[in-house]
């Protein structure tokens, strides 16, 4: 069944990866061409045009890959199967991400790409602000999703026997991002005078991200330990793909709060840039990877695994 869905979606999926890897790579060197560019001519219009065009429209292709995927994730799940609610809430994630990168990376952006430079100046600068505060509302309410779905799976994992406990390097990079959640509310959010100016409930919604943030890496490692007892598998490498994707979050985070504060040294504060740009990639390519794994059980079932037994087509 050469033009069936499940053969095009499973020739779509598969490269999905492998592509977003070296796009990702392409991307990075553009970013250094264009840091360089403006070292060099002292022209900020360097980096606001990667900004502005190449790094938004990667974003918004990696948030449509992610739904995309998490979707049909969610749908080769069957009725009934007990995954199918953790995906529908992961599909809900990617589709609540790609509308805040649209809010965050196009409509707040002054750019030739948004609709909205083009309306009257009163206007223009009022739609800015509202898209700006609308992508920042966004990061909180998609990790809900998230983390209300990598709890489902946690406890698939914990009812079928396969949750694993932590390691040593684990409680490492769960230590970096929970020292700095501690560190930002002692000194912003529970601080008489807010060095972010004054408080709105945009920025009260805002403050959840971090916590989430140390939720969601602590799910992810558990799911990504369970997992791991499969060998390097597709399955595996689906929740090493959210995990990294989650850590690279949090430093990007982590750099954009040293920067405002002026504690590190410029090399480092733009490496804080673009960290933002593995992190998309590698939210997209975890449901690639868990879409694979789905699509080639169906084509021949691998050798019984607890973990996959659990991830198994219920339809097929």
């Amino acid at each position: 069944m050469p033009n069936s869905p499940i053969r095009t979606a499973w020739t779509r999926g598969a490269g999905v990866p492998r592509f977003l890897l070296w796009s990702t790579l392409a991307l990075l060197l553009l970013a250094l061409i264009s840091c360089a560019a403006w070292s060099k001519t002292g022209d900020a219009r360097w980096a606001r045009a990667f900004f502005d065009y190449f790094g938004a429209f990667f974003f918004i292709g990696c948030s449509v890959l992610g739904l995309r995927f998490s979707y049909l994730c969610w749908r080769r799940f069957g009725r009934g199967d007990v995954m199918r609610p953790a995906w529908l809430l992961i599909a809900l994630f990617a589709l609540s991400q790609l509308l805040g990168g649209i809010a965050a990376h196009v409509l707040s952006a002054d750019s030739a790409i948004n609709p909205l430079h083009y309306l009257a100046v009163a206007a223009h600068d009022r739609w800015l602000r509202d898209a700006a505060q609308v992508g920042t509302l966004s990061s909180p309410v998609s990790m809900i999703f998230l983390a209300a779905g990598l709890f489902r799976v946690v406890q698939i994992c914990r009812k079928n026997g396969v949750l694993r406990s932590l390691k040593a390097i684990d409680f490492v990079l769960l230590s970096i991002v929970t020292v700095y959640t501690v560190h930002y509310f002692a000194a912003v959010v529970f601080t008489s005078q807010h060095p972010e100016g004054s408080v709105t409930a945009v920025k009260i919604v805002s403050w959840m991200s971090d916590p989430l943030l140390c939720i969601l890496l602590l799910q992810a490692t558990l799911i990504r330990r369970s997992a791991a007892n499969m060998g390097w598998g597709l399955i595996a490498r689906c929740w090493v793909a959210f995990t990294a994707a989650i850590f690279f979050t949090s430093i990007g985070d982590i750099g954009l709060w040293a920067s405002s504060r002026g504690s590190i040294p410029f090399g480092l504060e733009a490496a804080s840039w673009y960290i933002w740009y593995p992190a998309a990639a590698c939210y997209a390519a975890a449901p690639a990877y868990q879409l694979q794994a789905m699509l080639r059980a169906i084509q021949g079932p691998p050798a019984a695994r607890p973990l996959a037994q659990v991830t198994a087509v219920s339809d097929s």
